[in-house]
């Protein structure tokens, strides 16, 4: 059904859902990337905690700016390092973190104990519809098979009037980045402890993201973008973030066939 390396790791495909067989490979892969590219390991660095941080303010800014406080929902909580800022900031009322992965769900337990998790696919939850005021995925689109499936199930965990905050790297910049970088032997100094990969479409990630592909599926996934912003800053705008809430329907066409009284 798909091709893979001896190792495992699914090879490059035009169609990410094709490169796993079953939904246990795709589970198995992922927490194969979390061991091998560690997010404890990675928030270590001071460099990286200053742009993580940054992301998170800027997270937390925009469901601020839009008043959605109330329950709260992060898809693909991972280790629980937002999920403890969104936890901390006091803007909601009940934070609840879903991700695949029981390594992760484990850590963010130990992280986060006031939050509720569960393990899930993004794709399907066993979460009734309209049950959270503001939904995030951040960082998260890029790993998923279906794009557009993960969002759809998003918008369909949103209350009446609830918000969506998505963001995804500009993975453009950050490999010209990654080039200098890994080009003048920075990779020792910045990340003594821990190699990240040399690009960021290179493994782990299973669609290369842009502002562009990143508007594509929001509104494939209906719904509607309100807000952009480029992260950490517009001058280095080494992510995109977007605010969205469900697409108003088009009214329904007046009918030409005459009603009976």
């Amino acid at each position: 059904m798909n091709d893979r390396t001896p190792g495992g790791t699914p090879t490059p495909s035009d169609d990410p859902a094709a490169r796993f067989a079953t939904r246990g490979d795709y589970y198995a892969w992922n927490d194969e990337m979390i061991r091998r590219y560690d997010p404890a390991k990675y928030y270590r660095f001071s460099v990286i905690r200053v742009l993580e941080h940054a992301r998170f303010r800027h997270i937390l800014g925009a469901l601020r700016r839009h008043g959605r406080g109330g329950r709260f929902l992060e898809v693909g909580c991972g280790h629980g390092f937002f999920l403890a800022e969104a936890v901390r900031s006091g803007l909601f009322a009940s934070c609840t973190g879903v991700d695949i992965s029981m390594v992760s769900l484990r850590e963010a337990s130990l992280r986060v104990p006031a939050a509720s998790l569960m393990q899930g696919d993004g794709e399907s939850l066993a979460i009734r519809a309209g049950a959270f005021d503001a939904v995030c995925l951040t960082e998260v689109i890029e790993h998923v098979p279906d794009q557009v499936a993960v969002l759809q199930e998003a918008a369909r965990m949103l209350a009446p009037g609830g918000v969506l905050v998505v963001t995804a790297p500009n993975e453009a910049l950050i490999n010209r980045l990654k080039a200098v970088v890994y080009g003048l032997k920075l990779d020792r100094l910045l990340f003594w402890s821990y190699k990240p990969s040399q690009r960021m479409d290179e493994e782990w990630h299973l669609h290369a993201m842009s502002r562009d592909s990143l508007r594509r599926i929001v509104i494939l996934a209906g719904l509607n973008p309100l807000r952009w912003v480029r992260l950490p800053y517009a001058f280095l705008p080494m992510r995109n973030l977007v605010v969205c809430t469900l697409a108003a329907r088009e009214p329904a066409e007046p009918s030409l066939t005459p009603q009976p009284k």
